[in-house]
């Protein structure tokens, strides 16, 4: 037999339910979204480290900057571009240091929290190998 407060209980429950519920969907939403852009400074800056090391090495401007697109393949929306990576100095002289820099349009994935913004990824390596 059910009492007329158990009817009453249960309106209530959906009552929080519904105050809740834009809580925690802003905070699920605000983790993946943290989550994401976490995950895309990791490899912006591997991708800094990756190119460094290769201008270290080889000495080649085009060769770090291909690197550090195929570093950051993993990164499909948008995708690293060369024009993305700037490499200084021109040549590596043994001695000196290779600096990359890398700025990338970040673009969140529900645009609930802004259209995204530009992170930045660096490295930097003594020539020479």
């Amino acid at each position: 037999m059910q009492d007329s407060s158990d009817r009453k209980d249960r309106g209530s429950v959906a009552v929080e339910f519904a105050l809740v519920l834009p809580i925690l969907a802003t905070l699920l939403i605000g983790v993946i979204e943290f989550g994401n852009a976490y995950g895309a400074q990791l490899t912006i800056t591997n991708a800094a480290r990756e190119a460094a090391r290769t201008m270290a090495v080889q000495s080649s401007t085009t060769a770090a900057k291909s690197a550090a697109v195929t570093a950051a393949s993993a990164l499909t929306r948008p995708a690293l571009t060369a024009g993305q990576v700037t490499v200084s100095p021109s040549a590596c002289a043994a001695g000196s240091t290779a600096t990359v820099t890398i700025s990338y349009p970040f673009v969140f994935l529900t645009g609930f929290f802004g259209h995204g913004f530009t992170m930045t990824g660096k490295a930097a390596m003594q020539c020479g190998g």
